[in-house]
């Protein structure tokens, strides 16, 4: 049995005559006529009750005619499902992230996405920058935001947000009197850090913006999270450098200042493997980019006033 026959059964049914039912079909009556024959032997049944002037659907071929429809139906469905995937309007897309993304970028980009592709399900995945390399060379996961800078051989990494380091401090700490607060005045300061084998792009940057000044961190506790590090910082444990997404969590006991220090900013990144080159994952990126394009807009007109 082929999709064919059912298109020409079906054409037959509705014009209850085979010769319209042909012209219906761009196609001669003979050869139309023989692949309803051919249908009726291989299903064992008399499909339609044939005269001169028409021919009328038998029982067997009413029942029939409600399958052939939805068969054809679902061939059709199936057909833009496929064709929806392949410009990215349907499937499941996993995404990893990291928390600071949570502050910043991940919510309107979330937001966005989803109105403008209603058909995709999104699976998404808090994960340090280096657990979503692993996940990436895994498969877990198809594309991620990540804190840079990152080196993963075979992953692509983009720069998307670039956001200015800002100093979280206990509330009545002597530096709250700053406008800025130099990477000087907290050398010798205990520092709460993120760790170095989960984010190390980030912590190799600190390191290097401490070396700079000829002083090197001073570590009172490692953590993985940004808001886990506001916390022990409101707990008088230490300081920290963070990310100036940080400001948004609003926390009793923590007050930030801009870091006073050239290159004091870090980027947020968008990671893919190379050669994935998806309209799933592309719709996502320039959703990504698009969404950056205006916080990076916001931060300028934030601070130029």
């Amino acid at each position: 049995m082929e999709l064919r026959q059912l298109r020409y059964f079906v054409a037959v049914a509705k014009e209850q005559h085979f010769g319209r039912a042909a012209k219906r079909l761009h196609m001669s009556q003979p050869p139309l006529s023989i692949q309803i024959k051919g249908l009726e032997e291989e299903l064992g049944v008399e499909l339609f009750e044939r005269s001169s002037r028409r021919v009328v659907l038998t029982d067997a071929g009413r029942t029939f005619l409600r399958r052939a429809r939805e068969i054809l139906n679902a061939v059709e469905e199936a057909r833009e499902t496929v064709r929806d995937a392949e410009q990215g309007l349907r499937g499941r897309l996993e995404v990893g992230f990291i928390s600071s993304a949570t502050l910043s970028l991940l919510p309107p980009s979330i937001r966005l996405f989803r109105e403008r592709f209603a058909g995709v399900e999104l699976e998404l995945k808090e994960l340090t920058s280096a657990q979503q390399i692993d996940a990436l060379y895994d498969g877990e996961i198809r594309v991620g935001l990540v804190r840079l800078p990152l080196r993963a051989p075979g992953i692509r990494l983009e720069p998307v947000l670039e956001e200015r380091l800002v100093v979280a401090l206990p509330s009545g700490h002597t530096l709250e009197t700053s406008d800025r607060v130099s990477l000087e005045a907290i050398a010798d300061l205990p520092l709460i850090f993120f760790t170095r084998q989960l984010i190390p792009g980030f912590h190799a940057q600190i390191v290097e913006l401490f070396q700079r000044v000829g002083a090197f961190p001073k570590i009172a506790q490692h953590a993985v999270h940004l808001q886990t590090i506001v916390g022990l910082v409101a707990s008088g444990i230490g300081i920290a450098i963070l990310p100036g997404s940080a400001e948004r969590v609003s926390r009793e006991g923590v007050i930030y200042r801009p870091l006073d220090a050239p290159d004091a900013t870090s980027w947020i990144g968008l990671a893919r493997v190379e050669g994935d080159d998806s309209m799933l994952v592309e719709n996502f990126i320039r959703t990504v980019r698009e969404v950056a394009e205006v916080e990076t807009l916001s931060d300028v007109q934030k601070h130029r006033g």
